[in-house]
């Protein structure tokens, strides 16, 4: 008899604690609004990429004479880090309004200027991917190397050219859907 008696008191137990585990509450859009995470994502990378080609022709069937351009044996090699935040509207328009004005433009005119084009809406949130100025040692930063520029039909080659050590710490970009 104890252990039905058990059993019995074991099982409400777990059907009591299966119901408190599956009852959630509905939250309305401005409650939503008030709950807060802890900050983004923080991403980092050590770049080694190598492309066999990247080519640009003007040749196709309304244009069969066009030519062509090849940049060849490419290389993105380095490291940097990314922070990936989701920001409201206020966090956005005064991050970008102070990117403006970084650079002396009237980061309030720009905001109304992106505003009144329709480009944005003032209301949405944006994405933020930033590379922070985190005093990482520049000869980390990503290179890029093109081995070869050639033209169409021919081996020959321009020569080859690289961008050595670009430094995007404190960039930022911003994605929002229209």
């Amino acid at each position: 008899m104890n252990r039905i008696l058990l059993a019995l008191v074991i099982a409400v137990l777990l059907a009591a604690s299966v119901g408190a585990a599956h009852a959630m509450a509905r939250m309305e859009d401005e409650e939503m609004a008030e709950v807060h995470g802890r900050d983004g994502v923080t991403i980092a990378s050590d770049l080694n990429i190598h492309i066999g080609s990247f080519v640009y022709s003007t040749q196709s069937t309304n244009n069969p004479n066009g030519g062509t351009i090849a940049f060849k044996d490419i290389k993105i090699n380095g490291l940097f880090a990314m922070t990936v935040d989701v920001l409201s509207a206020n966090s956005f328009t005064s991050a970008m309004s102070n990117s403006m004005a970084a650079y002396g433009a009237d980061g309030a005119a720009g905001i109304a200027r992106l505003i009144s084009s329709g480009l944005y809406d003032n209301r949405s949130d944006v994405i933020q991917l930033a590379i922070p100025n985190a005093g990482l040692d520049h000869r980390l930063s990503p290179s890029i190397s093109v081995g070869a520029v050639t033209m169409g039909n021919s081996s020959a080659s321009f020569g080859s050219f690289s961008l050595t050590n670009l430094d995007m710490q404190g960039s930022k970009v911003w994605i929002w859907a229209r």
